[in-house]
């Protein structure tokens, strides 16, 4: 028995030892599982950082690809400035020539490789194989880099830039070549013909009542990439006055519109009393500009021709060359529209004013100002003949063209260049800065007043010098000096009261390098 118990003992002790050894043995399964686990889930991190250090916005591809792109700028920039430094030095005058600089490009690059074109005030340089372009001043600068793209559907302001179908509505037109406003101004006249869906299309009249517009970039008529197509030729039609796409014809549109000795830009919509005929969309800038627009017609000259109820915004309209009968910058005929946030600069031959030349019914202009030198019969810096009972509001303006009247009898003014009739017409925080003068007789400095209008003046400024014997201050305008700093916080006074009142907010003022006033922006 005592054996017995022993072996009994012996053998609980052996079952233990065994079950103590089999617990260790699945603890270390387990411990072995869960190191393979945490392994898996850290390689899993250590890969997912990886990757992205790999293709993330700032990873290894995308850092190789960016400094591979600045190397190729900075090298496309030494070409520039190497080949700039060579054709001032070539030149017996110190100049830039487009021929010049193409021609240093070319012994840089080899033919082909790049195209030089003279802008304007500028010179443009595109490297045709990165589709990158730069701009050069007359100086030499080189600007920085930019991209551009081919517009795939030229003419057809209906297809967003990737492919998608534009209603206007929701999805604003856009505006992102030359061809596209040509062909606006063939449909919105009636006149000419366009491209849809790869096929030539007569042009057939639309208004575009209420639809959106909106340019997508700055558009250069004399540069080569505001064009989306210079294979694509067309011809004037003299009958039809209009531009039409002909297979038969040896020039593109670009030769076509900046020939100075053809018509240029025909403008958008028609001249005509009817307003169920004027073009009745609304067109957004987005900030951008309309470069180089020229004009040269016996008829009326502007971007459009006619508004109804249109608001026109975010624009600037700049190095214009319109030659007239009548016009202005933006438009010759404004009825019921809005202008917020728009200038103008270059030169108005023939017309009367920066931005509408009649205007008709209620109107707004906020945020808007002129450098365009501005010479006809009769002129005002910013409208007009503001011929019709409305109600004409102009808030936070300011004219720094020159103002020329060519007739002796002809109304001239900083602002408003006739108010005529009946109606309720409000200058409000606005400046007359530039000079105005006409034959004899006298001008005024914001407005000229006939046939029983009045026109109110609220904080309302003008330079001191340019009034003379034959420039007469306005009842209620007030005068300033350059450099007079009390005058910008008077003008942001009013514009931080009533910064909100507008459809737009209300620039603030500061003084410029030549002590005059104009906007923080």
């Amino acid at each position: 028995m005592e054996r017995k118990s022993k072996n009994q003992v012996n053998k609980k002790k052996i079952n233990k030892r065994a079950e103590i050894r089999n617990q260790k043995l699945k603890t270390q399964k387990g411990i072995t599982l869960l190191v393979l686990v945490i392994t898996i889930i850290i390689l899993l991190i250590l890969a997912g950082i990886t990757i992205s250090a790999i293709t993330s916005d700032n990873g290894i591809i995308q850092n190789t690809g960016r400094a591979k792109e600045k190397t190729e700028i900075a090298n496309e920039k030494e070409i520039i400035e190497k080949a700039t430094v060579q054709a001032m030095e070539n030149n017996k005058y110190g100049n830039i020539g487009e021929q010049e600089l193409q021609e240093q490009l070319d012994r840089e690059t080899g033919e082909g490789k790049t195209e030089a074109t003279d802008v304007g005030e500028e010179f443009e340089v595109v490297f045709t194989e990165s589709n990158r372009y730069y701009i050069v001043d007359k100086d030499g600068n080189v600007g920085e880099a930019q991209d551009f793209t081919k517009d795939d559907n030229p003419g057809d302001f209906t297809v967003g830039g990737n492919g998608e179908t534009l209603d206007g509505v929701e999805k604003p037109y856009e505006i992102s070549c030359i061809e596209d406003l040509v062909v606006l101004s063939n449909i919105s006249r009636g006149k000419g013909n366009y491209i849809e869906n790869g096929e030539i299309q007569e042009a057939t009249k639309d208004t575009f009542s209420g639809k959106q517009f909106i340019l997508t970039k700055n558009l250069n008529f004399n540069s080569t990439v505001s064009y989306a197509d210079l294979s694509m030729t067309w011809k004037y039609d003299e009958e039809e006055e209009s531009y039409v796409i002909d297979e038969t014809s040896t020039q593109n549109l670009r030769e076509l519109l900046i020939d100075r000795n053809g018509v240029g830009f025909v403008p958008i919509s028609e001249d005509t009393g009817s307003t169920y005929l004027m073009f009745a969309g609304n067109l957004d800038g987005q900030g951008f500009e309309i470069q180089n627009l020229y004009e040269n017609t016996e008829s009326t000259g502007g971007l459009f021709c006619s508004i109804y109820r249109s608001t026109i915004e975010n624009l600037g309209l700049t190095n214009l060359n319109i030659t007239c009968n009548s016009g202005a910058g933006i438009t010759y005929i404004s009825a019921g529209s809005n202008f917020y946030n728009v200038y103008v600069s270059g030169n108005i031959i023939g017309g009367n004013s920066s931005i509408a030349s009649q205007v008709r019914g209620k109107i707004e202009i906020v945020n808007c100002y002129n450098l365009a030198k501005v010479q006809g019969n009769s002129a005002g810096g910013i409208i007009y003949f503001d011929d019709i009972e409305g109600t004409t509001t102009i808030v936070n303006c300011y004219n720094l063209g020159e103002i020329l009247g060519n007739q002796v009898y002809g109304n001239v003014s900083g602002i408003i260049g006739w108010a005529y009739s009946t109606g309720t017409r409000n200058i409000i925080n606005t400046c007359s800065l530039g000079s105005v003068s006409k034959p004899s007789g006298t001008s005024q400095n914001f407005y000229f007043l006939n046939g029983g209008a009045t026109v109110d003046l609220e904080n309302c400024y003008y330079l001191d010098n340019i009034i003379n014997e034959k420039v007469i201050a306005n009842e209620n305008s007030i005068a300033f000096s350059k450099g007079d700093t009390s005058i910008i916080d008077k003008l942001n006074e009013y514009a931080n009261t009533h910064k909100y009142d507008y459809a737009v907010e209300l620039y603030r003022w500061k003084l410029d390098s030549n002590g005059l006033p104009t906007f923080e922006k």
